[in-house]
């Protein structure tokens, strides 16, 4: 079974956005073993400069590589990747489960990934121009996730 692993930089504080997030996980399971690996934000200093907040993006990038399996297809969300249709996502991820054993998606702190997180990644995806804060953004990753899986299966529940 195809595992789906979504590593992210910040928690979930917010009971209702977690009980959603969890109703996916648990929806996700007919289909693929998820895990969700939540990992702490370091704090920036008010005010940082560009070294600073390199400084520390490179820090969180050193932890999100100890949850990146060698084998497994890595999909860091940046705004410079790809944008896919619902459809198109669907297929990337029926092509990634014939080809490896597991696939991780990457979310950044709010000041994004370190550029070798970046290259770590298969392909690379973006959600939408728009900026979304990134407990919204996971939410959003495992509902196309799920979605994704029901298009594959020709189940009802994308239209």
């Amino acid at each position: 079974m195809l595992k789906i692993k979504i590593v992210s930089v910040g928690k979930i504080k917010e009971k209702s956005l977690k009980s959603l997030i969890d109703e996916y996980v648990k929806r996700l399971g007919r289909y693929a073993k998820t895990e969700m690996v939540e990992l702490s934000d370091l704090p920036v200093p008010d005010n940082p400069s560009a070294g600073e907040i390199t400084a520390v993006i490179e820090k969180e990038g050193t932890e999100i590589i100890k949850h990146i399996s060698p084998r497994a297809m890595v999909v860091p969300m940046c705004i410079e990747g790809e944008k896919y249709t619902s459809e198109k996502f669907a297929r990337v991820i029926e092509s990634a489960a014939n080809t490896y054993p597991e696939i991780v998606f990457v979310i950044g702190s709010s000041h994004g990934l370190c550029d070798k997180v970046k290259q770590m990644g298969n392909i690379k995806m973006s959600m939408s121009d728009m900026t979304f804060p990134h407990n919204l953004a996971k939410l959003m990753l495992i509902e196309q996730i799920y979605r994704a899986f029901k298009i594959n299966n020709n189940e009802n529940y994308h239209k």
